[in-house]
């Protein structure tokens, strides 16, 4: 069944309504109830507010494309394009609370993107929803502040990087107020597994020519790898390794080098390895011609 521009996200306790977009803001609104209960003091208040829940994926999807998925989390649309959820996110900033969902979209042979494209073979673009906490007389809902269907492109044969569960995203707050988000991710080359981490930035500004684009991807760190899958039968030496990422202090309005402390063992030659050492860290800075993190 279609989803008309209201649209239900939360589960049967609650009620999510879409407002209409109101020039070039983009607001569009969900309220929660649960029951008929009002917040009557600061701290039921406080506590409606926490207990808010994020869209579902199949609604992100909706806000992204406009396309109804009839609940699933990934289908192709008429045009030969597949779109995916990828990741959602929330976080705190600068007083407010806010969620993005991230979405994937391959390039179908008569899609949009198809004609023209300058996306590499194989990716798939990056799309998001940036949804804002508000507080309508005493109950708890987002507000919808920008959607967009390309952030930027990475992937394989068709498919985004798959989510790294068993990791943690690290964020960090810029001086100049905007976001580094890091989400981990798992790539395989030859039966090697590579921890990365995908970058993502946050502008609540957007960009100077497109103020709907608070995001933007900034490249693909490594941080880590596992050959265990490769290894196997002693052909390989077997060695496995993990990274953990800081951010160094940069000049206003720059983004941060990233360094990558890491754990765990490299071959050293064949059938020995040794001690990872901290000289043996990663470092990452942003290359401004190529808008990607780059190794040193």
């Amino acid at each position: 069944m279609k989803r008309s521009m209201i649209f239900a996200v939360m589960s049967a306790t609650l009620a999510v309504a879409a407002c209409a977009q109101d020039g070039n803001a983009a607001a569009e609104s969900v309220a929660q109830k649960e029951g008929n209960a009002t917040p009557v003091n600061s701290q039921e208040k406080e506590e409606s507010m926490t207990a808010l829940k994020p869209p579902s994926p199949d609604s992100v999807l909706y806000f992204v494309y406009e396309r109804d998925g009839d609940g699933a989390h990934t289908f192709q649309v008429e045009d030969g394009d597949v779109v995916s959820y990828w990741y959602g996110y929330s976080f705190d900033l600068k007083g407010e609370h806010y969620f993005t969902g991230f979405t994937s979209r391959s390039v179908g042979s008569d899609g949009p993107l198809s004609d023209g494209t300058t996306m590499e073979p194989g990716r798939v673009a990056i799309g998001q929803v940036t949804l804002v906490r508000s507080d309508r007389s005493g109950q708890a809902g987002w507000s919808r502040i920008a959607a967009d269907g390309y952030v930027g492109e990475f992937g394989q044969s068709d498919q985004p990087e798959a989510v790294d569960e068993s990791r943690r995203a690290v964020s960090h707050e810029l001086s100049d107020g905007r976001l580094l988000l890091a989400v981990p991710t798992r790539l395989f080359d030859d039966g090697v597994a590579v921890f990365a981490y995908a970058i993502l930035v946050f502008d609540r500004n957007g960009a100077p020519q497109a103020p709907f684009r608070l995001w933007s991807y900034a490249g693909t760190i490594q941080a880590g790898s596992d050959n265990s899958a490769a290894c196997e039968g002693g052909v390989l030496t077997c060695a496995a390794s993990t990274g953990q990422l800081s951010f160094e202090p940069a000049a206003e309005g720059a983004l941060p080098r990233i360094r990558v402390a890491l754990s765990g063992e490299t071959v050293s030659g064949p059938g020995h390895t040794r001690a990872l050492r901290p000289e043996d860290a990663l470092v990452f800075d942003f290359d401004t011609n190529a808008e990607r993190y780059q190794a040193r």
